[in-house]
């Protein structure tokens, strides 16, 4: 039997927009309603049907509103049949759920309810969404008529006219509250008023203002009840002869400014309870509805009795502000004024309060002369538009000389045409110095990072490059780019050191650096019109003042000189080398011979000097097989035969081979500790680095002491051989480079011990092909004790591998 069509799956945008539709109305979850009831109720009864359902469907289920002949509230989306109707535009009716393949298996039809027929029709949202069904069940196949399914189309309409008003209703109570919460929160006095000017509402600032309760006074008229009548009289006069037409004197005085796009804002004397007069600040809005009808007044009196003690207050906040606060009145064409001026007044400009109390002249002169035009357009500008103003510039202090100041002001436009600033003037002079140090040493370390001749690469924490300066653009031929890291070796031509493979974008300098990583002389090679430039790179992450990491920085030397040399050098030694063997092995051979005697007895005062010239033909071997070593290591041509053995019995046998030789020197070396464990390695290479930590360990070590050798086991399945001597230790200046060709903690011509310094590069060369590696651990005057890891294995699980 075939698998039944899968569930319809929506696009995710259309669907993300419909499930937003859905959580728009705020009815999933919530309590049966019983105009909910009444729907499902009659579309079983038109439909015939025992089960009827108002189902919403969201991400994972659909949930029943409403249900009637069901006990279930909701039921998994992937087995509803509502999903598919949601999908369409009309009534999706399935006539016999067991004969349709798309619900033959579900397990609604399986099992409980026992489906058989279904039909249902969308639940659509103003916007288009189908939100859920309102459908009708039956446990018997069946079929809808055409005035069942009109009847079920107008039900489900009905449905939606249901959402809509309750989420109306919803929001107007929310409204209705919000509205409650603003008025009783507010500080100042507010009333809301009808159109008429009748009192519909008043908070508790107001009721304790005017001692009224507001009981008293809704339904009463704010003018006839709480103004006097000959100040509404005077006004109405003034009003009528600027208006050229008759005002009342009644509350059309209090929103005729608003009749003419003004703010209605001025003071009033309102009436107590008691017959005292409040000094208030009214203002007047309008209250418009969604569909900008106008609705009512929301008049605020904020009571100006304290604004003698706001005042105090505010002298004393002003005395503490690092400059001058001011309020300017500024009056197109007339007189401008300053109602207030704190005493930082002098502080800025020089002057007192009472020169300029009536008067801006006296500060436009202290204005620098070109500053003073900017200065008033820019006041012109913000009074016109009303927007935030701050401009910065300079005063000629009397005593101070030529200062910086800053400036900043919020105006407000008055009802006679002027515009009031609310301000603060501070003295900036100090941050524009120390602004200026800032530019000049900006502009300073821009140049110094045009004029190095390394490439400087920086970016930011996303890893975006925000530096790039000249030597980096002539290197890879290009300028910073917005570019995901991944695209980085790509875009600039990155390769490794061998200058033909691609580096990996993961390990570029500036992305390890960006990852906390501090990169020290990683080499690597720009690729530019097919020359490879090899550079060293040393990058570092990047910290803002507060520790967060802001980014990461790389800086590349150009090594290609170096690297040139380097190669020359190596070819002239693995040269010179060849070269040197063939002679020297006859020489030493001959030398062998003679000193043994074979060729017949040698003079006594001849012996001495055949002697030192056979052991230094010896030495000499020795130099030209280490540097041949070295030569195959860079080059990578040492051949590796690599086993898995015990390591026990190629430490006896490193003793066994340097036994004598230490005893030369010492009193020999003294095998100890060496775990049952198994390496993979080239015996003959592994023997190579023993003999040369050992010898080494000998020359070093003082008669009559011991070398110590011995293994042992770490905790990330390696193990670790150690060779210990009790010598002079290693010297602080020499130990970065020891491990540098032809390094010599004593490199006179002088030097007590011999070596040819290239014994601990072969073989941290060595170490590392075996994948492993090496160090020691030093303190002056107490020995040194070199060390390398490998990687191990048990030798007991090896053995029984090999019973096996």
């Amino acid at each position: 039997m075939e698998s039944p069509p899968p569930t319809p799956v929506p696009s995710a945008p259309r669907e993300l927009s419909r499930l937003a539709a859905l959580l728009r109305y705020e009815i999933l979850d919530t309590p049966d309603e019983a105009a909910f009831d009444d729907i499902t109720q009659l579309a079983a009864r038109f439909c015939g049907t025992p089960i009827a359902l108002i189902s919403l469907v969201d991400q994972h289920r659909q949930w029943f509103k409403s249900r009637l002949g069901l006990d279930v509230s909701e039921t998994p989306r992937q087995i509803s049949f509502c999903t598919h109707t949601i999908e369409g535009d009309g009534v999706f009716e399935v006539p016999d759920a067991t004969r349709d393949p798309r619900f033959a298996d579900n397990p609604l039809v399986t099992g409980e309810p026992d489906i058989r027929f279904y039909a249902g029709t969308p639940l659509t949202s103003a916007d288009g969404y189908n939100l859920g069904t309102l459908c009708v069940i039956d446990r018997q196949p069946r079929q809808l008529s055409a005035e069942q399914r009109d009847t079920l189309e107008r039900l489900g309409r009905q449905v939606m006219r249901l959402f809509e008003e309750r989420l109306q209703a919803h929001h107007y109570a929310e409204q209705v509250a919000l509205q409650q919460a603003l008025l009783n929160s507010a500080a100042s006095a507010v009333l809301i008023t009808r159109l008429d000017g009748r009192i519909s509402s008043l908070n508790t600032a107001a009721e304790q203002l005017l001692g009224y309760t507001e009981r008293m006074l809704v339904g009463h008229s704010l003018t006839d009840t709480l103004f006097p009548q000959e100040a509404l009289a005077r006004r109405a006069a003034i009003l009528s002869k600027e208006r050229g037409e008759q005002i009342e004197a009644g509350f059309e005085v209090l929103i005729a400014p608003l009749q003419d796009g003004q703010r209605a804002m001025r003071e009033w004397r309102l009436l107590h309870r008691n017959g005292r007069e409040v000094p208030v600040l009214l203002n007047i809005s309008a209250i418009h509805d969604e569909l900008e009808l106008l609705r009512g007044y929301i008049v605020s009196a904020y009571d100006l009795a304290h604004q003698e003690n706001l005042q105090l207050q505010l002298r004393q906040i002003a005395a503490q502000v690092p400059g001058m606060l001011f309020q300017f009145c500024w009056r197109p064409n007339q007189q401008s004024s300053f109602p207030y001026l704190s005493e930082g007044v002098e502080a800025i400009y020089g002057l007192s309060g009472a020169q300029i109390a009536t008067s801006i002249g006296p500060i436009y002169s202290a204005v620098h002369p070109d500053d003073r035009a900017s200065l008033l357009a820019s006041i012109r500008e913000a009074a016109s538009s009303l927007s935030p103003w701050h401009f910065e510039h300079r005063i000629n202090h009397p005593r101070k000389g030529l200062i910086w100041v800053e400036a900043r002001a919020t105006p407000l436009r008055q009802p006679d045409g002027s515009v009031l600033w609310h301000g603060l003037v501070t003295d900036i002079t100090e941050r524009k110095a120390e602004q200026l140090e800032l530019d000049r040493q900006q502009e300073m370390n821009r140049r110094l990072l045009e004029a190095l001749s390394e490439a400087v690469i920086a970016c930011d924490a996303q890893g975006y490059l925000t530096l790039f300066n000249n030597t980096a653009r002539l290197w890879h031929g290009l300028d910073a780019c917005v570019l995901p890291p991944e695209r980085w070796p790509d875009h600039y031509h990155l390769y490794q050191a061998d200058g033909s493979t691609p580096l990996p974008w993961e390990e570029a300098p500036l992305l390890r650096a960006l990852r906390g990583e501090h990169v020290r002389n990683a080499e690597m090679a720009i690729l530019l019109d097919g020359v490879a430039r090899h550079v060293s790179a040393n990058a570092d992450p990047l910290f803002a003042s507060d520790g967060q990491q802001s980014g990461a920085v790389v800086v590349m030397h150009d090594i290609t000189e170096r690297k040139r040399i380097e190669k020359l050098q190596r070819e002239f030694v693995s040269t010179v080398s060849h070269e040197l063997r063939t002679p020297l092995t006859s020489i030493t051979a001959s030398l062998a011979l003679i000193c043994s005697g074979t060729m017949g007895e040698v003079p006594d005062h001849l012996q001495e000097l055949l002697d030192i010239a056979h052991q230094n033909s010896g030495r000499l071997s020795a130099l030209i097989d280490d540097l041949l070593d070295i030569d195959k290591l860079y080059a990578g041509k040492m051949q590796f035969s690599l086993a898995e053995q015990p390591l026990q019995p190629l430490l006896e046998q490193a003793l066994r081979s340097n036994q004598a030789y230490a005893e030369r020197y010492c009193r020999g070396i003294h095998l100890s500790d060496c775990p049952p464990l198994r390496v993979r390695v080239d015996a003959r290479r592994l023997q190579q680095v023993l003999s040369n930590l050992l010898s080494n360990a000998a020359k070093f070590s003082p008669a009559g002491e011991w070398i110590e050798l011995w293994a042992e086991s770490t905790r990330d399945g390696r193990v670790r051989v150690s060779v210990r001597d009790k010598g002079p230790g290693i010297a602080e200046g020499f130990r970065k480079r020891i491990f540098q060709k032809f390094a010599q903690a004593d490199s006179s011509d002088t030097r007590q011990q011999g070596g040819t310094g290239l014994g601990l590069a072969i073989s941290k060369e060595l170490i590392e092909h075996m994948d492993g590696r090496i160090g020691f651990d030093s303190r002056p005057g107490q020995g040194a004790c070199f060390w390398f890891e490998l990687p191990s294995h048990d030798q007991s699980h090896a053995t029984g591998e090999a019973r096996k």
